[in-house]
């Protein structure tokens, strides 16, 4: 399996064929869908000799859904296959990949995203029976759903309330509602794309409707870890599994060690969320990052928690900030989005980066790539590699690696 939920299989002139809704080592019936170049794209339409590891995909939506590629594969399998795609990914790009590697999964792999966009879906009288759901696999036209067993409770729960709140309160022009559940599941955050297509009256009507006695909010929500409480607003990144987040940045902790009056850098630094447990712990931190409502929050944040006087934000893209940020500092944090880092923040890294580089992905692809740069053709090592599954039924998943430079450049501070 590779990146993406698709099994590799050859045809029998040697094209390569990618089959969706398969497992390694099966023999499945498929209907070949589309090519492109030297690759066809087909659909598992029956398991001739079935995976051990097959499962009836819970949902009704499957596979016409295209939000979860792997619920016909056992969790335990999940995990099993991601590691491979991890490590497979590393080796390709020449990466060392220790022998160890860890995978950190869910004791329950559903409902656990605090956080989801749903498309409205014209019914057959336009918005007056729209419904709410998301892209079908592999095509931007987007299916209604009653239920999705990935998102929190009230999240699904309040789709009746929504999908009324779509109906009756919007001017036509409505194609998102953007939603996030807040204060330990207190709180609806809701953000409408564009934000004029609802009305005010028909939000506070809906407002008085949700489930659960849930309050409704159209501005900033609260999002809680390790006791600490930071303020979100919806155009800011957040960790959409908060369950698991404990266990990714638990491992970026690890990774970092007694942090006490080191400077760290914090790159792509959202909120702030790890930003603050550093500085709890007596490190000076400088954030990186380019989302100016981001670094606002994050700024709240730092305040909100008394550490305020060692956190710092620069406001801009981390190419342009990497060098004057970080020269100097003990440790380096990098969350990239799925893109990865560009050419420039690795070279910089390669040059004249710090001792101890924290790397968390979200795309085996991208860190493979950025990782060449840094071991293979660098003068990082891999110290420890840990998967973390932060989302349970789809391809995606979390990598942390900790590398270690052979040689600092320079001599980390203190503050």
């Amino acid at each position: 399996m590779v990146h993406g939920g698709l099994c590799v299989a050859s045809a029998d002139d040697d094209v390569s064929v990618l089959v969706a809704g398969a497992i390694p080592g099966e023999l499945v019936d498929v209907e070949l869908r589309y090519r492109k170049r030297q690759t066809w794209f087909a659909d598992t339409v029956a398991a001739a000799e079935a995976s051990p590891h097959r499962v009836a995909p819970p949902c009704p939506y499957v596979p016409e859904c295209g939000g979860c590629q792997l619920q016909h594969v056992t969790y335990a399998h999940q995990l099993e296959l991601k590691s491979d795609i991890v490590r497979d990914a590393l080796r390709r790009q020449h990466v060392h990949v220790p022998d160890d590697v860890r995978v950190l999964g869910m004791g329950d792999p559903w409902r656990y995203r605090w956080r989801g966009e749903f498309h409205v879906v014209p019914g057959a009288s336009g918005a007056a029976d729209a419904g709410l759901g998301f892209n079908r696999a592999r095509s931007w036209r987007p299916i209604a759903v009653d239920d999705c067993l990935i998102h929190h409770d009230l999240i699904t729960d309040s789709l009746p309330v929504l999908r009324e709140l779509v109906r009756e309160g919007s001017d036509g022009a409505l194609g998102t509602l953007h939603l996030t559940v807040g204060d330990g599941g207190a709180e609806l955050l809701l953000r409408s794309r564009p934000r004029s297509a609802l009305s005010a009256a028909a939000i506070d009507r809906a407002a008085l409707r949700l489930p659960h006695d849930a309050r409704l909010s159209v501005d900033s929500t609260s999002i809680t870890w390790r006791g600490r409480t930071y303020r979100v607003s919806p155009d800011t990144f957040i960790q959409v599994n908060v369950a698991q987040m404990d266990a990714l940045y638990g491992e970026v902790l690890a990774a970092l060690g007694d942090v006490s009056r080191a400077r760290i850098v914090d790159a792509y630094a959202g909120v702030g969320m790890l930003a603050v447990e550093l500085a709890a712990r007596g490190a000076g931190v400088v954030c990186i990052e380019s989302n100016r409502s981001a670094a606002r929050l994050g700024a709240l944040n730092a305040r909100l928690h008394d550490v305020e006087d060692r956190v710092r934000y620069a406001v801009a893209p981390v190419e342009q900030e990497i060098a004057r940020a970080a020269a100097g500092a003990r440790s380096l944090v990098l969350d990239p989005p799925r893109a990865g880092c560009a050419g420039s923040v690795t070279a910089w890294i390669a040059l004249a980066g710090p001792a101890n580089v924290v790397y968390v992905s979200c795309d085996p692809a991208t860190l493979a790539r950025d990782l060449h740069v840094l071991v293979a053709s660098g003068p990082y090592t891999v110290r420890a590699v840990t998967v973390v599954d932060m989302f349970p039924q789809t391809y995606h998943v979390e990598t942390v690696v900790s590398l270690e430079r052979a040689e600092t450049p320079g001599v980390g501070a203190s503050i």
